[in-house]
Parts: C-alpha cells; sequence; structure tokens
C-alpha cells in the first residue's frame, strides 16, 4: 500500500509540474515556475554573454585623451563594434526567453472576493510573469551596446506600455530611452523623457542612473559645470574599478577645461591609484602635469620631458609634446608651442587621432600666423587621420580647400621672394646661408633615418615575439589580435614610401581623381581627344632620344661634356650648393622673371584672402605691395576693382570712392568699369539679388512654356545688368537649352563649352560638360530635341535590352508580396536629416515592436525616403493610412508624394517607368487612403512583433545552480 501511495503521489506531482510548465494558464505556481526556468536557463545565458561582451568592449575600448573623452563607451563608435557576437547571443536568448516564458493570459478571479484597487491594477497587466522583465531591459541594454540606439529606443519605449502599471519599471525605461536619445544627440527629446520620469513617484535608486543620462545630454551640448555634478552623482552606482578610473579621468579633464586644475590634479591622481591599464594611466599622469599650478610650469615640461625619455612612452610622444605645447600656449609662447608641436608630429610613431589633434592645433597656430603654406600641410594630413564627425572636420576640410587654392601663389610668393632677398646678398653670407640649410637637411634626413630604423626595429622584436608566442600557443588571443608582417606595418618602408610618392606627385589631398587638378567633365574630353595626337609625340620624342643614345653609345664623353653632365647633377642636389644657386636672379631678365611671377602670386593671394578667407587687412596689405613696388601690373585695374569692394565691405566709403574714381577715370572701357559707374549701382548692389533671383524664376516658367525667345532675351538683359551674378551660371545654361529647341546646335555647343571653362564650380558645369561630351562622340538627343516636361512624368532611366522588365513593362498589381513605404520629393526641396529623424521617432514610438528599416535612395531629380519592409499590402495600407490620420505627421509631409509599392513595381520605377506611370496604376488598382473605414484600436499585424524566433526545445541550455541577484545586469 505503502508503495503505491508513493507511486501515486509522485504522479500527482508530475501532473501537477506538467500543468505548471504551461503559459496558457495563469496561477501562483505557473508564474513561479515560468519565473524559475526564465531564470536559471535562457536569460542566464544571455546574461552572461552581456557579461563578457561588455568586459571585451572595456578591455578594447580606444578613447581619444587629446580631447573629453564620451561618459559612455558606445560614444567611441569604434567601441560599438566589439563584442557584437556576444550582444547578438544575448538578444537571442532574451527574445527567447520572451517568446518561451511569457504569461499574457488573465488569471481567473473569485468571483466571491472583492476587488480592491490595488487587485484591478494587478489584473490590468499585460505580462504576469514576474521575472521577465529582466529580459526586457537586457536585450535593450545588448541593443544599445551595439550602437543600435534606435532598435534600444523602441525596446525602451516598449517596455514602458509593457508595464504601464509598474511606476519603478516606466521610469527606469524612460531614463534609458532617454540615453539613446542622447546618442543620438536627440537633446530636448532626452530631457523631455527625464522630466516625465520624476513627474510620478520616483524612487531614489534611480537617481545614479538619471544623474548619468543628464550627464551625458550636457557634456554633448558642453554644459560643463552641469555635467560635472552630475557625473560626481552618478560616481555613486559604479563600483567596478576600470570605469570607476575612467569617470575620475573624465571629471579630471572637465574641472581642468573650466580653470580648476586643483580639483582636476586631485581626480588624475585618483585614476593613477586605481592601478589603471598603462595608457589610461600614462594620459592620468600627461593631464596631471597640465594640471599644475601655472607658476610651475617650467617643473611640469621637465617632467614631461623626462616622460618622453622613457622607453615605455616611446609610442605616446605625439601626445606628451602635445602636453608640452599647450603649456606654453597657455603662457602665450606660441614659437616654443610650435616647436613641441612639429616634435610631437615628427617623433609620434602612431598614426591616429592623436597625431590628427596635434596636427589640427599646429595648423591653426600657422593660420593664425598668416603661415599659410605650412598651414595647408598641417591641415591636409590631419583630414586623414580625424574622423568625420569630429567637431572641427568640416572647419578642417573648408580651410584645406581654401588652402589649396591658395599653395600655388602663396609658395610662389615665398620662393620669390626669398630668392630676391638671396640674390640682394654678398657671396659670402648668401654661400653661408646656403652651407647651413645642407647641414638642416642632412641633420634632419638622419634622425628621420634613425627614426624609422628604430621603430622597424621595434615592429620587428615585436613580430618575432609574437611569432614565437603563436607557436607555442596554437591560438589567437581572445580579442581575436592577431599580428601580421605587411607593408604598412613596417615604418621605414612607410617612410621611404611616403618620400617616394612626394618626389613623384607632391603633396596631395586625398581625394577622388587626385592625380587631376581640373576635374570637370569638359576637360576629361579634352584629355581624350588629345591622348592619341601626344601619344605620337611622346613616341617621336623617345625615337630621338633613342637614336642619339645609340649613336653615342660606346663613344667616351669630352671634358666639357662631363662638366656639363656633373653640373646637372649638382643642380638636383638639393646637398650641393648649386641646387640653390641655379634659381637665384642674378641678372635683370632673371628678376624680371623672378617679379612677374612674384606679383601673380601677390594678387592671386590677395584675391582669395579678400574673398575666401575674409582676411580684410592681409588683403589690404597685399593689394597695396602690388600698387607701390608693381604699378605697371597688367591687371591693376583690377586691383582697383579688387580694393574698391575690400573697402565697401569693411565700411571705409571715402577709400571705396577714391578707388572707384581712380578705375572709372584710367579704365573706363573696363566692364567693372561701367557697373560702378551706373547710378543705380548702389542699389543693385543692394538688392540685386532678389532681382536676379526673380528674373531667374520668371525665366525658368518661360522656359517649361517653350517661350524661348523670353528665355534668350532675360538672360542677355541679365548679363548686362548682372554679369556677375550668382544666377549667371544657370541664365547661360537656360539660353543654350533654348537655342538648341531653335535648332541652334552649334551655338547651342559654343554657349555651354563658354559656361564651363567660365564656371567650372557650378553646380550646372557638370551637366553641360555631359552634353557637350556627348554629343562630341557623337550620341543623339531624343528626337534631336531637349525634353524638360515634369519630373514627375519623366522616366528615370532606361533598362537593358536584355533586362527582363522590359518584357513587362507594366506594374504588377499583386497585393501577396512585400511592400514599401515611399516619401518622394525633389532635392534640397526640404531637410532629409529632419525628415529622417521625424520618421524614425513616428515609427518606434508608434510601432514599438516592429522594426522598420529607413533609407534614403538618391535619383535623377527626384530622392525618395523609403521604410520597409511590409509583409503585403494590407500592412502598407494600414501604416499609411495611420500616419496620414496623424495630425502632427500629417502636417510636417504636407506637399510631399507619399505612396506605398510593391518591391517589385519599386523595380520597375527605378528601371524605366515615371512617378505618373504608376499614380495612374494604384488609382486604377488599389484603393485610395482614406477610402476604407479601419478601426484605430483594432490589433493588426503591425502592432505584434516580427523578430522573436520560433519557440525552441530547451533541452542544449544549461542549468545554472543558485545564483545572486547581484550578478544580473537587471
Amino acid at each position: 500500500m505503502k508503495r503505491i501511495s508513493c507511486i501515486s503521489f509522485s504522479c500527482a506531482v508530475f501532473l501537477l509540474l506538467l500543468v505548471a510548465c504551461s503559459t496558457d494558464k495563469n496561477t501562483p505556481l505557473t508564474r513561479r515556475v515560468q519565473a524559475f526556468k526564465a531564470r536559471y536557463n535562457t536569460y542566464y545565458n544571455g546574461n552572461e554573454a552581456f557579461k563578457e561582451g561588455r568586459l571585451l568592449q572595456e578591455e578594447g575600448n580606444k578613447d581619444n585623451f587629446t580631447e573629453i573623452i564620451p561618459l559612455y563607451l558606445t560614444g567611441n563608435k569604434a567601441t560599438t563594434k566589439i563584442g557584437s557576437s556576444n550582444f547578438d547571443r544575448t538578444l537571442e536568448k532574451c527574445q527567447k526567453t520572451i517568446k518561451m516564458h511569457s504569461i499574457t493570459k488573465r488569471p481567473e478571479w473569485n468571483k466571491n472576493r472583492a476587488k480592491t484597487a490595488k487587485d484591478r491594477i494587478w489584473l490590468s497587466q499585460k505580462e504576469y510573469n514576474p521575472f521577465l522583465w529582466r529580459a526586457w531591459f537586457l536585450m535593450g541594454e545588448a541593443q544599445f551596446r551595439k550602437g543600435e540606439y534606435m532598435e534600444a529606443a523602441s525596446t525602451f519605449a516598449y517596455i514602458q506600455r509593457l508595464y504601464f502599471s509598474k511606476p519603478d519599471l516606466v521610469a527606469r525605461a524612460r531614463l534609458l530611452e532617454a540615453r539613446c536619445y542622447a546618442e543620438m544627440e536627440w537633446f530636448y527629446d532626452a530631457e523631455e523623457l527625464v522630466s516625465r520620469a520624476q513627474r510620478d513617484s520616483f524612487p531614489d535608486k534611480l537617481i545614479p542612473l538619471k544623474s548619468s543620462v543628464l550627464a551625458d545630454v550636457q557634456l554633448r551640448q558642453k554644459q560643463y559645470p552641469e555635467a560635472i555634478l552630475n557625473i560626481e552623482k552618478a560616481l555613486k552606482d559604479e563600483h567596478r574599478s576600470l570605469p570607476r578610473a575612467r569617470m575620475y579621468l573624465l571629471l579630471g579633464q572637465l574641472y581642468h577645461k573650466i580653470g580648476h586644475d586643483p580639483e582636476a590634479y586631485k581626480y588624475f591622481k585618483k585614476v593613477v591609484h586605481k592601478n589603471p591599464p598603462y595608457e589610461l594611466e600614462f594620459n592620468a599622469r600627461i593631464l596631471m602635469s597640465e594640471s599644475m599650478s601655472k607658476n610651475r610650469s617650467g617643473q611640469m615640461i621637465r617632467k614631461l620631458r623626462s616622460m618622453a625619455k622613457n622607453p615605455k612612452n616611446k609610442d605616446y610622444l605625439d601626445q606628451v609634446y602635445y602636453a608640452i605645447g599647450n603649456i606654453y600656449l597657455s603662457k602665450n609662447d606660441t614659437t616654443r608651442a610650435i616647436w613641441a608641436y612639429r616634435d610631437g608630429v615628427e617623433k609620434g610613431s602612431r598614426n591616429g587621432i592623436e597625431k590628427g589633434v596635434v596636427l589640427l592645433h599646429l595648423g591653426q597656430l600657422y593660420w593664425e600666423k598668416e603661415k599659410f603654406v605650412d598651414a595647408q600641410q598641417c591641415y591636409s594630413q590631419a583630414l586623414g587621420l580625424l574622423d568625420k564627425e569630429h567637431e572641427s572636420y568640416k572647419e578642417v576640410d573648408e580651410r584645406s580647400k581654401i588652402l589649396e587654392e591658395l599653395l600655388p601663389y602663396a609658395s610662389a610668393v615665398e620662393l620669390q621672394d626669398s630668392l630676391q632677398m638671396m640674390a640682394r646678398l654678398d657671396s659670402v653670407t648668401r654661400m653661408g646661408k646656403i652651407k647651413k640649410t645642407i647641414e638642416e637637411l642632412k641633420k634632419k634626413e638622419r634622425e628621420e633615418e634613425k627614426l624609422a630604423l628604430e621603430a622597424g626595429n621595434r615592429q620587428t622584436s615585436a613580430t618575432q615575439r609574437a611569432g614565437v608566442a603563436n607557436a607555442q600557443q596554437g591560438v589567437v588571443n581572445r580579442a581575436g589580435r592577431t599580428t601580421a608582417v605587411w607593408y604598412f606595418y613596417n615604418p621605414t618602408t612607410v617612410v621611404a614610401g611616403k618620400k617616394e610618392f612626394e618626389k613623384k606627385w607632391g603633396s596631395r589631398t586625398l581625394s577622388d581623381d587626385w592625380r587631376r587638378k581640373n576635374k570637370t567633365v569638359l576637360n576629361d574630353f579634352n584629355d581624350e581627344s588629345l591622348s592619341d595626337s601626344m601619344k605620337m609625340v611622346q613616341d617621336s620624342i623617345a625615337a630621338v632620344e633613342d637614336s642619339i643614345y645609340q649613336a653615342n653609345k660606346g663613344r667616351k664623353l669630352s671634358k666639357s661634356e662631363k662638366d656639363s653632365v656633373m653640373a646637372e647633377e649638382y643642380a638636383n642636389d638639393p646637398h650641393r650648393p648649386e641646387y640653390y644657386l641655379k634659381d637665384i636672379p642674378f641678372t635683370d631678365e632673371q628678376m624680371a622673371a623672378s617679379n612677374a611671377s612674384l606679383v601673380d602670386g601677390l594678387y592671386g593671394s590677395a584675391v582669395i584672402y579678400k574673398d575666401r578667407m575674409d582676411n580684410f587687412p592681409l588683403a589690404e596689405r597685399t593689394f597695396q605691395r602690388i600698387l607701390l613696388h608693381f604699378p605697371n601690373f597688367q591687371q591693376i585695374d583690377e586691383v582697383y576693382y579688387n580694393m574698391f569692394q575690400l573697402y565697401s565691405r569693411m565700411g571705409r566709403r571715402e577709400d571705396a570712392e577714391d578707388y572707384r574714381q581712380r578705375l572709372i577715370a584710367e579704365y573706363p572701357d573696363n566692364e567693372h568699369s561701367k557697373l560702378i559707374a551706373d547710378p543705380n549701382f548702389e542699389y543693385k548692389g543692394r538688392y540685386g539679388k532678389y532681382i536676379e533671383d526673380s528674373v531667374y524664376q520668371a525665366t525658368y516658367d518661360a522656359f517649361k512654356f517653350q517661350d524661348y525667345q523670353t528665355v534668350i532675351r532675360n538672360s542677355q538683359d541679365m548679363a548686362h545688368a548682372y554679369p556677375e551674378g550668382e544666377n549667371r551660371p544657370r541664365f547661360m545654361f537656360l539660353e543654350a537649352l533654348g537655342r538648341l529647341e531653335m535648332g541652334d546646335r552649334e551655338r547651342f555647343m559654343s554657349d555651354l563649352r563658354t559656361l564651363v571653362e567660365k564656371y567650372p564650380q557650378s553646380s550646372v558645369s557638370e551637366l553641360a560638360g555631359l552634353y557637350v561630351k556627348g554629343l562630341r562622340e557623337g550620341r543623339l538627343l531624343q528626337g534631336g530635341r531637349f525634353e524638360m516636361g515634369s519630373i514627375w512624368e519623366r522616366r528615370r532611366g532606361l533598362a537593358d535590352e536584355e533586362d527582363s522588365l522590359l518584357n513587362d513593362s507594366t506594374f504588377n498589381p499583386e497585393k501577396n508580396a512585400s511592400f514599401v513605404f515611399a516619401v518622394a520629393y525633389e532635392p534640397d526641396s526640404i531637410d532629409e536629416n529632419q525628415l529622417l529623424y521625424e520618421m524614425a521617432r513616428y515609427n518606434f514610438t508608434i510601432f514599438t515592436v516592429r522594426n522598420f528599416d529607413i533609407s534614403i535612395e538618391k535619383g535623377d531629380g527626384i530622392n525618395m525616403m523609403q521604410v520597409r519592409s511590409f509583409l503585403n499590402y494590407d500592412e502598407a495600407y494600414i501604416y499609411l493610412h495611420r500616419l496620414m490620420n496623424h495630425a502632427e505627421m500629417a502636417y510636417k509631409l504636407q506637399g510631399l508624394k507619399c505612396f506605398i509599392i510593391s518591391e517589385e513595381n519599386l523595380k520597375k520605377l527605378m528601371r524605366g517607368l515615371s512617378f505618373a506611370d504608376y499614380f495612374d496604376f494604384y488609382d486604377e488598382y488599389f484603393d485610395r487612403v482614406g477610402s476604407l473605414q479601419i478601426s484605430e484600436d483594432e490589433p493588426t499585424s503591425l502592432d505584434e512583433p516580427t523578430e522573436l524566433p520560433e519557440p525552441i526545445e530547451e533541452g542544449g541550455e544549461e542549468n545554472a545552480d543558485d545564483w545572486n541577484d547581484d550578478n544580473y545586469i537587471f
């Protein structure tokens, strides 16, 4: 009997547990069992993967210590790529946990028991598994660590709706969503969410998280005093050594930034006491030196120079000398600061962002000292080392472009000034300077060879050590890094390669078609048309040279011939005095040629100083030098006009009027003279832009209505009234097209060629060049004419004749296929970034469980923002319907063409059919928006997640023993 009782009891327990395993039941037992299984099975493995990925990020993170480091590691984009496989595993386990252990069925309620307010809140839950909130938060955290801020924000927004009855979880989710917004630089939205999180009951345990989020927002907006207060509060919640040391260093940087050096020194010292990795400790010591009292600057510099001599710091010399330069700069000693920065550039062995920052500051000093040749070299190198997201990148890029234009002129002025100065010296002094230059060159070459040899030896030693270690271990280290011997890993070969490149090409900026100076389309055509004849000339020269060589082969050279050869070799050797003497202008003819080159350089430089750099004092000095020393300069009338413009912009009306009168009196036939002699000149100068814009719009409208006589007449009137107007290239383009429509093909090509030659940088020049090139190659315009219809009726392209789409040139009305929502618009008609922001915000606040991909496709006159993908037509229609009924979004999308289209039809639209074709097709086969009645409260497939995997058997999961909550991320 006892045996039967035991068996019966065991069966009962088994059946009870079997029932408890089901998520279709909602009882205290099923909730506890599902929570237990989620906790110690799939969630445990995801949690472990997350911790390992987080550790890899902390160990592999590379901060740029020359600037304020970000609060979160994800602020460094490269760090978000580290540990991605671990976070992918975390996401997989979290999704599996939610799918397998979610309890959404409401429990049965005892009708005899009255419901209290607390009971009603509990029954209103959407999720009854008491542990599952951890999986949701861990999933959002993994997405954040991967740099997927949109997805993470969507997850945290969904948590707020799912756990609306739990204020603590809602507050935490809002703070974490705000953190995602801060990373995307949506600062207003982030601050708004933090404020919303504090409106309800806010738990004290979330104060450090709130402080951390606010600190990140303030840090990114450079509100440093406020950020300091919040980071110090957030420190209370960080107990791990490495992240805490990093926050100490950040606080030290911020205190140093606002001038509180004693507090900065204290925090840098705390970093050292934490015994962090060497790179972090080294930078803390560097910053400690910078934070000493300014009265101890000598001690700071001595300490930094001793650090530079330490062999452990050979890889960090750029940062050491950067710190030394900063100390000199704080004392306004720009000369020594430049020396220190130059040492950092020359002695630093790394080519990373640290060297880029040193070059940035060195270029800034050269710019301020008006040493533009040196500044251009710094900026061009810095561009290749700085990240495009760097706050100074746009400014550096713009300055680099300006200096690239200035370089030929400034280099000519610098060279001719120095050569003329050498010509005025006596022979003894001149030779002394030349010998000194040669000695400095040899010394520099010896230092470069020594540095390259040391760097090569270090690399060889590191490679050998890595080879021995790999041979012994036979494995790769845990971060997946391996050592390889490659050309660019050997500093010796890199230095040699750079010298060889600069010898052949000079200093070039990395860009498309970097070999070419004139990059217009028309220039390409000219090069191609001349290539055959040039090849024939080159072949002829080579044949002559070869015949001369064969004739002289085997013959001994005479003494005079040997002297000639030696003289030529010496003249090309920078280690010989002849190299420097050959260009010095000793004769009157040589001095006249030097002056011609000098004055051309001065004029070109002065115009750039005035128009591109807005450096009016320097432009004035340069123009005045031309007038003083080169009164017979052939472009003296242009100098007068530029002086008139310069003084007008400087507000010196009397000086401007003086040069105006000079120009009119001395050069009455000059175009500028006629322009400024007009009594309405001042009125046109003030309102001319608006007049020209309105006339251009009228001309464009006339072109669309095929009134070509008006087009030509307006263009010629504007050429007379505003010969230098901003719209002049556009007028010329429309006039040329008008002449083509009237059958004057030769004038069409002539006008376009003039346009390209006169305005090579204009937006219409490239298109004009393509027309001329195509016509010269024998291509015909459609029907011999230029067609200018509505862009919505224009065919976007022609498919290949063998393309299968041509066999079916009509759209497909199939609804059970993947669909895309698209917004079409003309380029530059809207702010694309703002549109992207609004759509992304709408998507993850309205459809919180669906991840939509948003992209912008550039087209021929029409751009499209595309949201994909929808499983079928019905889903896409519901999305469009809801969007158009959302008052705020409907207002923001006014004037744009919003539509839905299948992937198949989208390809056809991109390959030959027009938007007008598709809109007609849509009206015939599909429903207009608003024609169907859709309940806004009725759930659809859009409200259900699409990325959660199907349930998987748990057989392969590891079970954990008893585990503390402290070991879980959430």
